[in-house]
């Protein structure tokens, strides 16, 4: 951790962020409306697209990997929704400071208000997109359990994850404008290795025991296994926790460290 000199500052903007939440929820709000601005649908064309995507991979790898479509269309919504707030804050983290950077040249704005701005963004759409997965069970008649409760703190737990990730990543990628193409090209990849689109049953037991230590899946299951009616296991509950811890500390280390030269790097 760094010392003092440059912690206590760093944390001083987080709570002071956190005290000021109006503002990043304004600043989330706007990126939204100005996205979509003369929209008629809005951030439903989205949810659109997202719906044909997941009934087009859930009923064509439903009879490539021989899975029931009635669970396995459900098993999809759910984890490509989650993944996609994920992966959606992981890349809107790569350009949360430059894309800040009127407010950061001209205002004493807390710089972690950018973070959670993020934050914002992503969990409205993700709030949006969730609207998917109640359609998918009922069209499916696919059960739901009382272990639906604990994906709110899962969600909870991948917006934590989210908000030191885009701490660090957020200013990392302000110093080297070239990363952000490369954070985007590594979350594709990383979507292909993790059981989003695909069962972990089809795995050969080892490769499945070498899946158990993937933190995007551990932290992906913190809330697509409790929609799905499971709890998740000890081991991956011990994997996400260490994933967090490792993402705090990170995260705390780079911003305190360079958090007074993102003005300068933009």
């Amino acid at each position: 951790m760094p010392n003092n000199v440059y912690l206590r500052p760093a944390l001083t903007d987080i709570v002071h962020s956190l005290s000021q939440w109006q503002i990043s929820w304004l600043l989330g709000i706007g990126d939204i409306k100005q996205r979509y601005s003369r929209s008629k649908l809005g951030q439903f064309w989205i949810t659109m697209s997202m719906v044909v995507f997941i009934v087009a991979i859930g009923v064509v790898y439903s009879f490539l990997f021989h899975q029931s479509i009635h669970d396995f269309l459900p098993y999809v919504a759910c984890n490509y929704v989650v993944w996609n707030l994920i992966s959606g804050g992981v890349m809107d983290s790569s350009t949360a400071f430059v894309q800040a950077q009127d407010y950061i040249r001209q205002t004493k704005i807390p710089r972690s208000v950018f973070a959670l701005r993020v934050l914002v963004r992503n969990c409205i759409f993700f709030l949006h997109n969730f609207l998917i997965i109640p359609v998918v069970f009922i069209v499916m008649m696919h059960p739901v359990s009382w272990t639906v409760l604990l994906a709110i703190p899962g969600v909870m737990f991948i917006m934590g994850c989210g908000f030191f990730t885009c701490l660090s990543i957020g200013v990392i990628c302000t110093r080297f404008r070239d990363l952000p193409q490369i954070v985007q090209s590594l979350m594709q990849l990383l979507m292909f290795v993790t059981p989003v689109m695909w069962p972990e049953s089809s795995l050969a037991p080892q490769v499945r025991a070498m899946m158990a230590y993937n933190p995007f899946t551990a932290i992906m299951h913190m809330a697509t296994e409790p929609l799905l009616g499971t709890v998740p296991s000890l081991q991956e509950y011990m994997v996400a926790t260490l994933a967090f811890l490792l993402l705090m500390v990170g995260g705390l280390c780079i911003f305190a460290r360079f958090r007074a030269r993102i003005v300068y790097w933009l």
